[in-house]
């Protein structure tokens, strides 16, 4: 697998066979895609440890297979929120170039966890990456349950960053904004897309309301613009490292673009809060799967 041809190849890598578990894959893609709707979150940050734990998966693998299947799901969910006039294209150009480097960085630096922290140990590489995902995973339960908070008036922090240039974003009402802070924030996005193959979209909607001044539903929207291009670079570069499997993505995908147009719709009738703290849940459920998983060996 170190060939880009090799994403050409629809057999999922000899990890999955038989039509039983593409459906499964297109079921969980499904549910995703329906959450993804609902709170803007790529996914990501569940379908990578599952891959591994559930279906036995190497997370080089599944990272890989899991960043490149957000490229269904943030597409899905930036066009869905652009038709309801959720997305803010500025905020995505200035938080875009960060996190393209970002992604590429991030999958230098899981190399880098591969080689000198687990010191070539693939074993040790995995149970060092489930410890990561389940501090990620109870992070990002917090920030679920919690739900995004109301943007402050006045300057927001992006506005009083001391180090420019600066650029206005009039649709947003936020004049003379630290290109060099959105690019930061960008890059950290970026980061964690390619280290774990997560969107960072759970992270970045609370960051764009109280950093930026977005409204929780348009930070919904353009997080996942900024997620598809993190997702993008991180594909490109992990496919010609041979690190992506087109057939567990484009299963996950095939539930996942149904799921996110109902997600947003259900998004648009229904109060959040409850399936909100439903579902830091089953994100919770997650982490106990994973701490099974290092507790059993």
């Amino acid at each position: 697998m170190n060939e880009l041809s090799s994403l050409l190849n629809l057999d999922a890598s000899g990890y999955l066979a038989g039509p039983e578990f593409y459906l499964i894959l297109a079921g969980t893609g499904l549910v995703i895609g329906i959450l993804t709707g609902l709170f803007g979150v790529g996914g990501g940050f569940l379908v990578t440890p599952l891959l591994n734990a559930a279906f036995g998966i190497p997370y080089n693998l599944a990272v890989g297979s899991g960043v490149c299947f957000i490229l269904g799901t943030s597409t899905a969910g930036t066009l869905k929120h652009h038709h309801v006039g959720n997305v803010e294209f500025r905020t995505i150009a200035l938080l875009g170039v960060g996190s393209v480097l970002g992604a590429i960085a991030g999958d230098m630096l899981q190399d880098v966890l591969v080689v000198w922290v687990a010191g070539g140990d693939q074993a040790r590489y995995e149970t060092i990456m489930t410890v990561l995902f389940i501090a990620l995973l109870l992070v990002t339960a917090w920030l679920i349950f919690r739900g995004p908070s109301k943007k402050e008036a006045g300057l927001s922090p992006v506005q009083r960053f001391p180090i420019g240039p600066y650029v206005d974003l009039p649709a947003i009402g936020r004049p003379n904004v630290s290109v060099t802070a959105m690019a930061g924030i960008g890059f950290g996005v970026g980061i964690l897309t390619g280290i774990f193959g997560v969107g960072g979209g759970v992270l970045l909607v609370p960051i764009l309301v109280l950093a930026v001044g977005l409204t929780p539903h348009q930070a919904a929207g353009t997080s996942l613009g900024v997620v598809f291009l993190a997702a993008l670079a991180a594909t490109i570069k992990k496919g010609f490292a041979g690190k992506v499997s087109l057939s567990i993505a484009l299963a996950l995908m095939a539930g996942s673009v149904v799921g996110v147009q109902i997600g947003v719709f259900l998004g648009a009738k229904l109060h959040a809060t409850k399936l909100r703290r439903y579902f830091a849940i089953v994100v919770l459920a997650a982490v106990a799967l994973l701490t099974w998983k290092v507790i059993a060996g």
